[in-house]
């Protein structure tokens, strides 16, 4: 029982790191529409594969600007994510968009959204906007029936069931909690200290978390590694058209981490004020 216990920590740390990268998924809505929001400014970067994805452009409004203390690590991981994903992962991505049909990459997303619809549906309960979370529940269930399994987005034919992007950070944000500060994290691209608390949030939410964790069940452990396959999967699967708001937006700006900072900055504030 003792040899077992180290085993164990093991793998609450590695869940705890899977929480993390799987928190950002309710923000990770298609990061093709990143670029939507901040076309005069900036467009999400290579490792906003793991963040989320942008709607409308914002309204216009006053506020303090978002603090960057961490400067020095946040600058070392925007060139390492920019790297990782523009470098060496664009041609695996060109690749795999040449080979796969854009109508099969679409039914995957659309699947592992609908897949993880409660965080979207328990969020616009928190938020106490009851529309949304009918929405959400009205979504999940003709996309799960109709949709065969959410590959089909049938729901996306009614204007009331337009697809939502609720999570937690934006939830915090409802009530009260400012942005705090700027932080890139490795992989998971752009954030602030409210969006980093909201990943937890998101990851107890999350059907993966329940599903494989660190815990036993007859006696054996769960693989906890498909919650890294699956995230990964929907990361990948997303990355032609993240790459491409990538290089519309950011090639053409004179200094892209400021760029990308001020564009994230601006989506998720007018995400919460929706």
């Amino acid at each position: 029982m003792t040899a077992a216990l180290p085993q164990k920590c093991i793998l609450i740390l590695l869940m705890l790191s899977v929480l993390a990268m799987t928190g950002c998924h309710a923000r990770n809505q298609a990061s093709k529409d990143f670029g939507t929001v901040a076309e005069p400014t900036a467009a999400a970067t290579p490792q906003a594969a793991a963040t989320p994805g942008i709607d409308d452009a914002p309204a216009e409004a006053s506020y303090a600007p978002t603090p960057d203390p961490l400067y020095r690590w946040n600058k070392f991981w925007f060139g390492f994510n920019d790297l990782f994903y523009g470098g060496l992962m664009r041609p695996f991505a060109k690749g795999y968009a040449f080979v796969v049909p854009k109508p099969v990459r679409s039914g995957l997303t659309n699947a592992y959204q609908n897949f993880i619809f409660p965080i979207r549906f328990l969020n616009a309960l928190l938020q106490l906007d009851f529309k949304k979370a009918s929405k959400e529940f009205g979504r999940f269930m003709i996309n799960s029936t109709l949709g065969i399994g959410g590959l089909i987005d049938v729901a996306k034919a009614d204007p009331n069931l337009a697809p939502g992007n609720e999570d937690f950070g934006q939830t915090l944000g409802y009530w009260g909690a400012g942005d705090g500060f700027y932080i890139v994290w490795p992989l998971l691209g752009p954030s602030t200290l409210r969006d980093t608390v909201g990943m937890a949030g998101d990851a107890a939410a999350n059907p993966l978390t329940w599903i494989f964790g660190p815990w036993s069940f007859g006696g054996e452990d769960n693989p906890w590694y498909w919650s890294y396959i699956i995230k990964g999967g929907d990361v990948f699967n997303n990355m032609p058209n993240t790459l491409e708001s990538y290089d519309s937006i950011v090639k053409p700006a004179v200094d892209p981490y400021t760029a990308v900072k001020d564009a994230y900055i601006q989506y998720r504030r007018n995400a919460v004020s929706q």
